[in-house]
């Protein structure tokens, strides 16, 4: 009688248990990358804006002192090109009472960006709009 014995040792071999663990790896593996892109791009355009906050209040600060356009617009390039973003020059205008630019980045994607079909989708871009600080002196 082989049919039971052939039968128990056919069971044994653990086939539907590592093909339902293989799926299991796979799945989680590709909603873990593609949870890093969305997360990466996320992550980078929250620092493009603090980081062009930053700049904008640089190039605020100078234009007061200096009354310069240019100035304020190296003094912002030099800081955005120090943290790795790009400072688009056409969009830059500056005035006493505001300043406004475009800044772009690249996201530190995994796949996103090695992909030319893709690429764009990793491409982070954002507006900057700063006014001065005015501190109010109010005197109780």
């Amino acid at each position: 009688m082989t049919t039971a014995c052939a039968r128990l040792r056919a069971d044994d071999r653990g086939s539907i248990v590592f093909g339902w663990l293989g799926r299991l790896t796979l799945t989680l593996t590709v909603v873990g990358v593609i949870c890093f892109e969305v997360l990466s791009i996320v992550v980078t355009k929250v620092g493009l804006e603090d980081m062009g906050q930053t700049a904008g209040d640089r190039a605020l600060t100078v234009y007061a002192e200096s009354g310069d356009a240019n100035r304020a617009y190296l003094a912002a390039d030099q800081y955005v090109s120090s943290e790795g973003a790009i400072l688009v020059k056409k969009s830059f205008t500056v005035s006493n009472e505001a300043v406004s630019f475009d800044l772009r980045t690249t996201a530190p994607t995994l796949l996103l960006f090695r992909l030319d079909a893709t690429a764009d989708f990793a491409e982070v871009r954002t507006t900057i709009y700063a006014e001065p600080f005015v501190q109010s002196s109010s005197s109780p």
